[in-house]
């Protein structure tokens, strides 16, 4: 319920924004928000999961469907009017939203139904982590290896009658499926956002006053600039958090974001901590044939899980398959490897007594011990 927690936050944020602005504002024109964007909203991310199974779907579709109704009559402010004044003074937008993930998105569309006049500023991608390094295009991964999992499984299909032969896969073919169905979201969110009149601006934005930011990308003097809004929401979203000790090389030590790419399938893979991202690879790597090896500092898998749900976790992603875990100890030291060539080698602690108590020596090592809120740059 991630994605659904900030569609909900951000939007009431951008409500008390609107209800700000709306209180400055002294031309008001009765209406109804723009049935038709909110339609294509929808369709935009139906029309791209059509062909992926519905348990599959993010929340994001649910939580977007949710979040787009509006009450009939409601006041909907001029567009050439709703610029906010407060003390006198203009700004150039009513409201500016800086990062346009799904909260930042949600928010965007939610204020422009409120009449408000919108800017996102988007360094990165439209869409954010949810759905170009996150649910998106993990749940098209876990749709294909599922499918390559089931077509494997000769001794269930047989029981029923159906026979089969060799079961390949082109493992470039699966991540491309997952790095196309993200963009085709990623571009209908932008089309569903300029349609409203949403202004995207392009660059890292970095406050520079209480009702201004300035915006721009590293090296690029053709893009950037400097804004002001009534009201600014802070939409950044998050990184994956990685513990001290772990370098990150992108080949053979990597986050989830690395991941996703599917660059390579190793033999024998740790996953650095047992939540809901290290499982979610997990189903995808012992599908498509590598081992797996959970390190977790805890004293049992999936220790944020619900006892039922762990339980019923460790019946269906666990057990009988490739995986075996150490619990109780955390990832000390780790020296990246080369594909191939030189093991990933990683020293484990003991997380009571401190004590190093095993090596591994393993393919590469994915790093899912969660994420970290991005706010980096954003001070004056």
């Amino acid at each position: 319920k991630l994605c659904s927690l900030s569609i909900t936050m951000a939007s009431f944020t951008a409500n008390k924004a609107a209800q700000a602005a709306k209180c400055s504002s002294t031309s008001l024109a009765p209406g109804r928000a723009p049935a038709p964007a909110r339609s294509a909203l929808r369709n935009a991310y139906t029309g791209a999961f059509g062909s992926v199974a519905p348990s599959s779907r993010p929340c994001v579709l649910d939580a977007i469907q949710q979040s787009r109704r509006v009450p009939a009559g409601r006041f909907i402010a001029s567009r050439a009017s709703v610029v906010a004044q407060a003390s006198g003074e203009k700004y150039d937008y009513d409201l500016v939203i800086i990062g346009c993930g799904v909260g930042g998105h949600g928010a965007a569309l939610h204020a422009v139904e409120q009449g408000l006049k919108v800017a996102v500023i988007e360094g990165h991608d439209i869409g954010g982590t949810c759905v170009n390094r996150g649910c998106v295009p993990s749940k098209a991964l876990l749709a294909a290896s599922g499918r390559v999992r089931e077509l494997k499984n000769q001794h269930h299909l047989k029981a029923m009658g159906i026979q089969v032969g060799a079961v390949d896969f082109d493992r470039q073919g699966i991540a491309n499926h997952a790095t196309q169905l993200a963009k085709t979201i990623q571009g209908n969110l932008a089309r569903s956002l300029e349609g409203l009149g949403v202004k995207i601006l392009t660059g890292q934005a970095k406050f520079v006053g209480p009702h201004k930011v300035k915006y721009g990308l590293p090296g690029r003097v053709d893009v950037g600039g400097e804004v002001s809004a009534r009201d600014i929401i802070i939409a950044t979203g998050s990184v994956p958090f990685v513990p001290p000790g772990i370098p990150i090389d992108g080949k053979t030590v990597f986050t989830s974001d690395h991941a996703l790419k599917l660059d390579w399938l190793p033999n024998w893979i740790a996953i650095i901590g047992s939540g809901y991202i290290g499982l979610e690879f997990s189903d995808v790597y012992t599908a498509l044939g590598t081992e797996v090896t959970f390190i977790e500092a805890l004293d049992n898998l999936m220790p944020g899980f619900d006892k039922e749900i762990a339980r019923t976790a460790q019946r269906l992603l666990i057990q009988g398959r490739p995986i075996d875990y150490h619990t109780g100890v955390i990832a000390t030291k780790v020296t990246p490897g080369v594909p191939g060539v030189k093991p990933v080698t990683i020293e484990l602690t003991d997380f009571k007594t401190k004590k190093v108590v095993n090596e591994l020596e393993v393919d590469a090592v994915l790093v899912a011990t969660g994420r970290a809120p991005y706010t980096n740059g954003r001070g004056g």
